[in-house]
């Protein structure tokens, strides 16, 4: 063979071996090293005590020596990439991430190629958290059949009541709400989800929840499929408040990370965001005239704020109280607007709050009638029941509050005259979610244990009872 022929010979060998398609495509940052950096090393690697004086919450940050002034990104060069170098040492002091399982080979070499592919940014802010750049994650299937039982954060009632939603691991699961039958799963959603509600017209579903301290979302899903339609943005943390206006034409979410976003619901964008809390949001509501959005919150507070803005109106401080009914400090789990526009909240304490936003506008005042307002016990009423542990759900329905938590009791309140009407009979534990449909007079409650009770709330009698499980062996 002469040596024109062996050239051929080793072009055609070169051009089979060379990668063809999606593989032969230099590797996209946001898509393929982003994900691995947030899920693997974000953790030790963010805010003021970052390992190493190292941060790598922003695009910005990476490049950034820490402590070694090492750069940890040369363009072109991997094997002189402190970022690179770090996740293949030998030593175990070295390798990062540290105490932790390396990560994967494909991981690295993602990363290696992106290196050497130049290291670019296909983003478009390089100061923008990472966590909030990142696409929509696709999710894995849930389990075929649960191990064991898991916890049941969210519940919603299908428009006619005939049904029930319950959240699940990766998951939401549909069920008979008569007879507890499962009907159908709708897969492929948030490791864990903590808001459900659905559309008017019982087409879609809402659906928010996410992975602690590492991601949120809120998707719109068909409610017979699960396919999903849309995601209304991701966060850093989970979702785990979601409501529609009353029009439909809004969404609200709240997340862990302590945003609360305003959204249109026709096309998904994102209208407003706010930064008012110190802590987690844990619940959103808006008021019946679409003005306002309530944020609760694990800071003790209650933000008003203006629907179509997000702007602050006002500070509900009424979880909070050094003086006057109810006194305490107490963090706040939910809050619902009723028929007349009148607040309701509930966390801690032995009482829901039920107050008005413009009232407690004039009664905050301003730092000059100070003493004059600490003299005065204020508006707010205070539906009362006895339970010594927190409450973490609240649903409204026909005049009537219904609330549940730490104690696994259900009770209904007459919001007009603040009496309680009845506690239904006691759970096995903690109630995480509460659902209500008027029409037909049922109650349904979600527990720690995956339990799930639905009550008929004109007799106080139980309906059914399953645990919200598939396939988990009886």
């Amino acid at each position: 063979m002469n040596r024109s022929c062996i050239l051929r010979a080793l072009a055609v060998l070169c051009a089979l071996a060379a990668p063809t398609g999606a593989s032969a495509a230099e590797p996209a940052f946001l898509s393929d090293v982003a994900p691995v950096l947030v899920s693997r090393c974000a953790s030790c690697h963010n805010g003021a005590k970052a390992r190493g004086a190292y941060k790598l919450d922003t695009f910005a940050n990476l490049l950034q020596p820490g402590t070694s002034e090492v750069k940890p990104v040369v363009a072109g060069k991997p094997d002189e990439s402190e970022l690179y170098r770090r996740l293949v040492a030998e030593n175990p002091k070295e390798r990062m991430p540290p105490g932790d399982d390396p990560l994967s080979a494909d991981e690295i070499a993602a990363i290696k190629r992106w290196i050497a592919a130049g290291g670019k940014f296909d983003g478009t802010d390089h100061a923008a958290s990472l966590k909030s750049i990142l696409p929509p994650r696709t999710h894995p299937l849930a389990p075929e059949k649960y191990p064991s039982a898991a916890p049941v954060f969210a519940l919603a009632f299908s428009p006619d009541g005939k049904e029930l939603a319950v959240g699940g691991v990766n998951e939401v699961t549909v069920w008979d709400a008569a007879t507890g039958k499962l009907l159908r799963r709708l897969p492929r959603l948030s490791a864990r989800v903590h808001a459900i509600a659905y559309t008017a017209d019982a087409k879609h579903l809402l659906v928010g929840g996410g992975t602690a301290g590492e991601y949120g979302e809120v998707a719109l899903v068909d409610a017979k499929t699960g396919a999903r339609v849309r995601v209304f943005g991701t966060f850093d943390d989970i979702a785990l408040s979601v409501a529609f206006s009353a029009n439909g034409k809004g969404v609200a979410v709240g997340s862990a990370d302590r945003t609360a976003r305003g959204f249109s619901f026709a096309d998904g964008k994102e209208l407003w965001r706010a930064s008012l809390h110190s802590d987690w949001i844990t619940g959103v509501a808006f008021s019946p005239d679409g003005k306002w959005v309530a944020t609760s919150s694990k800071d003790r507070t209650v933000k008003v704020l203006d629907a179509n803005t997000g702007k602050l109106f006002t500070t509900f401080n009424g979880h909070r109280r050094q003086f006057a009914p109810q006194v305490g400090q107490f963090e706040v789990y939910a809050v619902a607007f009723d028929a007349s526009g009148t607040a309701l909240s509930v966390g801690g304490g032995a009482a829901i709050r039920a107050w008005e936003p413009v009232k407690t506008q004039d009664e905050n005042g301003s730092a000059a009638d100070m003493e004059e307002r600490f003299k005065k016990a204020g508006h707010t009423r205070y539906l009362e029941f006895s339970a010594g542990k927190p409450v973490f759900a609240l649903a409204l329905g026909a005049g009537h509050a219904f609330s549940a938590g730490g104690d696994a009791v259900l009770r209904e309140h007459d919001i007009a005259s603040g009496k309680l009407v009845r506690e239904y009979a006691k759970g096995t534990d903690w109630v995480y979610a509460v659902a209500i449909h008027t029409p037909t007079g049922r109650a349904a409650t979600g527990g720690f244990d995956g339990s799930v009770r639905v009550w008929n709330t004109k007799t106080g009698d139980a309906v059914t009872t399953f645990v919200a499980a598939p396939g988990l062996a009886k």
